[in-house]
């Protein structure tokens, strides 16, 4: 892989960032406008991602086709594909703003929004929608140096966003307060981050040359027919990661969005940190894909599932096991409905990794239109489940049917789709995913139940120390059984020593 070691230090860079910025925020935002108005901001930020939508997969299938490009050395089709692809989007962004004006009416009557709220809910809908119509423009040529591999660019320009969002956050809101100023600092700081790595465009990619006269009706063809069913891959993923608040703030009411909110925050960080290795492997498989080699890529696939596995297992044990001690350090008391919840997320976090790994390798090979046929079944299966669960048992059943549906689309993709895909068996696919399990619940047995119950720490320092302790103890542990001696002395040579080059994998 192409600057692995660059783009994996990169990513937890911005998460590290991410982490102190959502430990530090959320509590400034909650206290500084109320559980009430947090609600109505969760609910704005859940439901406006759905304008992402309108991307229709356009963005995934110009990584795809770009780094297959790359594989191919056709350095000529970047054109077709860079003008074909702002063709797209200037028709999308002129869709964009009408929706998200319409939407931003709507909003406070869907979050049940208090009457002193509703033009500040809308106002702020509308900014929020505004950051969001701004990817697609700008968002095309950072998907260009995603195909290249140099996500060490968008590492560097979301890490400076998420610091500076954070500063203004805790500088502006406890001053200033209210819905519109969040909606601002939103817009202001994502137009920052989508410009940013433009700087580097030219040095990355030469020879681009971006004019109407490359457009081209068969890539239009080739762009959209591929994007048909990404997009269904899209719309499953966005789903998935924002109904739940959505059906949550419908049936229940703000304050209970607020105690999903809670939740949805941590799920939403952990599943951030814990696919970004496994999101730097799709442009990989794709460029893998277009240079023939199937064998790399079948190791890479492999290596993919075990290495997220193992990263979310650190990740989503503590929230499994010690949801009360996390939430109760970080926002403090009242908010005991979120426990349940949390924990029911952690087990989406387990299922969801090896799902968005096989899904990423399954775009990458073009074989999108089965995983996606699932995912959309999965999907429409979860927000009717949760309808149900919200009304009988409330905010857990919610995140209980996100549970169960993806237990199942799991369950079908593994065997029917992703070994024939990826010419292996159902079986090595399992021991890449299982692996790693057992030795990080042994460990969690020690740290997150016994020491943890048996100290009960109340601060979020005294949380930290014991973070480390489970982080050395687990993180040893997975490397010594949940990783054979071949595999550990590959992670070695890709991640100490320099890169070999785009065609250099991680060995299975």
């Amino acid at each position: 892989m192409r600057f692995l070691r660059r783009n994996a230090l990169g990513v937890y860079g911005v998460y590290a960032a991410a982490i102190v910025s959502g430990l530090v925020v959320t509590p400034v935002v909650i206290h500084a406008i109320g559980k009430t108005e947090f609600g109505v901001w969760t609910f704005i930020g859940a439901i406006t991602i759905y304008l992402s939508l309108l991307d229709f997969g356009v963005g995934p299938s110009i990584v795809r086709f770009g780094a297959e490009a790359r594989g191919r050395r056709a350095a000529r089709d970047l054109d077709e594909i860079a003008s074909t692809g702002l063709a797209i989007y200037a028709v999308i962004g002129a869709l964009t703003i009408p929706v998200g004006l319409v939407l931003a009416w709507l909003v406070p009557w869907l979050s049940h929004a208090p009457d002193d709220l509703v033009w500040a809910a809308r106002v702020a809908t509308f900014l929020v929608v505004l950051s969001l119509a701004a990817r697609f423009p700008l968002g095309l040529f950072n998907n260009l140096l995603v195909a290249q591999q140099r996500w060490d660019l968008q590492n560097l320009a979301n890490f400076l966003s998420t610091v500076a969002y954070a500063v203004l956050v805790v500088v502006l809101v406890p001053r200033f307060g209210g819905l519109v100023l969040l909606g601002a600092l939103t817009l202001a700081t994502t137009v920052f981050r989508l410009s940013l790595p433009l700087l580097w465009l030219k040095r990355e990619l030469p020879g681009l040359h971006v004019s109407r006269a490359a457009v081209s009706r068969a890539r239009l063809r080739t762009l959209l027919t591929f994007s048909s069913s990404n997009f269904l891959v899209h719309v499953t993923q966005k789903i998935v990661f924002s109904a739940d608040v959505i059906v949550v703030g419908i049936v229940l009411g703000a304050s209970a969005t607020g105690s999903y909110g809670v939740a949805a925050k941590l799920f939403a960080l952990v599943f951030g940190i814990g696919t970004a290795v496994t999101s730097l492997m799709f442009p990989a498989f794709a460029e893998l894909e277009g240079a023939g080699a199937m064998a790399r890529q079948r190791s890479l696939l492999l290596s993919g599932l075990r290495i997220g596995t193992a990263l979310m297992l650190l990740l989503a044990l503590p929230l499994l096991f010690i949801p009360d001690l996390l939430i109760d350090a970080w926002i403090g008391d009242g908010y005991q409905a979120s426990y349940p919840v949390m924990a029911i997320l952690a087990g989406v976090l387990l299922i969801h990794q090896p799902i968005y790994v096989l899904t990423q390798f399954l775009i990458a090979r073009a074989r999108q239109r089965s995983v996606a046929l699932v995912s959309l079944a999965a999907t429409v299966a979860n927000v009717a489940l949760s309808f149900l669960l919200a009304w009988l048992w409330g905010t857990w059943g919610v995140a209980l049917s996100t549970l169960v549906t993806d237990l199942v689309a799991f369950a079908y993709i593994l065997p029917r789709i992703a070994a024939p895909a990826a010419d292996s068996t159902t079986s090595a696919l399992l021991r890449a995913v299982a692996k790693p399990v057992l030795p990080a619940l042994a460990v969690a047995a020690v740290v997150l139940v016994g020491i943890a119950r048996a100290w009960e720490p109340d601060t979020l320092p005294t949380l930290a120390v014991l973070g480390a302790i489970w982080a050395v103890t687990a993180a040893l542990a997975i490397w010594r059984f949940g990783f054979d001696d071949q595999q550990r002395a590959s992670l070695q040579r890709e991640l100490i020593r320099r890169p070999r080059g785009a065609a250099a994998v991680l060995d299975a």
